[in-house]
């Protein structure tokens, strides 16, 4: 089986949080934000046999206890996803997926196959935002996007509640972009919608500062990232509305607020 694959890391600590890890990133994505770093995997296809990857998870196996599938957007490869986290969950590893939540129907149907153990979904902005959330993803800026914003926010919000109703663990994240998205009342939306679909009070919900050195859009390569002071801010207004609240900064990893 071949898959359109971009990097292996062999050995990670920060992709999923209490567990080290193998990340595998599969190119190609529906949507292109203007933030992304990981945007050379978005065209020029490097194509490969999965059997190169599974030889990489061999390698890693004695230092690993999990298989990561990010991307890109690993859910667009459907089938090769699928035969890769069966080869993990087969060789004893639990399987993490980091999406955007636009394939519900590809999330339910690992779910109900038993392979994957723990969903990380990008929630970009509030759902209930429609243009925000259009923006987030580069439509009207990049012809590739895949879905109207409409479309877009349907599937990220269906994909959460077939995620939230399972066994499967969760987390759901947002990159704060200063001047993009990152305002008091657009994380305070986000929390909200959170706890209006989401009933385990202690599914996380991690706001992550946004590096914007490798960004696709030119012009935010100079844009000065929010320092940790300043999310810790924002999570103060995402508490309002949702009590699990991290933080993810580069010079302090993972952090759960604590609020008095």
């Amino acid at each position: 089986m071949k898959v359109n694959y971009g990097l292996t890391i062999p050995i990670s600590t920060v992709d999923w949080h209490g567990r080290v890890s193998i990340s595998i990133f599969f190119r190609a994505c529906p949507f292109r934000c203007p933030y992304c770093h990981n945007y050379k995997y978005l065209s020029d296809p490097d194509i490969i046999d999965t059997a190169e990857i599974e030889k990489d998870i061999i390698k890693s196996k004695p230092f690993v206890s999990s298989v990561l599938f990010s991307g890109g957007e690993p859910l667009m490869q459907i089938g090769a996803l699928k035969h890769l986290a069966a080869f993990a969950k087969e060789n004893g590893l639990l399987v993490g997926i980091h999406t955007n939540g636009f394939y519900p129907d590809r999330a339910a149907e690992l779910i109900a196959d038993g392979l994957v153990d723990k969903f990380f979904i990008d929630v970009k902005a509030s759902p209930d935002d429609v243009e925000m959330y259009g923006r987030i993803v580069g439509y009207g800026e990049y012809e590739s996007v895949v879905g109207t914003p409409e479309e877009i926010v349907d599937r990220v919000t269906r994909t959460v509640d077939i995620v939230a109703a399972s066994d499967v663990e969760l987390e759901i994240r947002t990159t704060v972009i200063r001047g993009l998205i990152g305002s008091a009342d657009e994380i305070s939306m986000i929390a909200r919608w959170i706890a209006e679909h989401v009933t385990d009070e202690d599914i996380p919900y991690v706001i992550q500062q946004g590096l914007f050195e490798n960004a696709m859009r030119e012009s935010l390569r100079e844009t000065l990232p929010f320092d940790r002071d300043e999310i810790l801010e924002l999570a103060g207004h995402a508490h309002e509305f949702w009590d699990n609240i991290w933080i993810r900064v580069k010079d302090y990893g993972n952090e759960k607020v604590k609020f008095e």
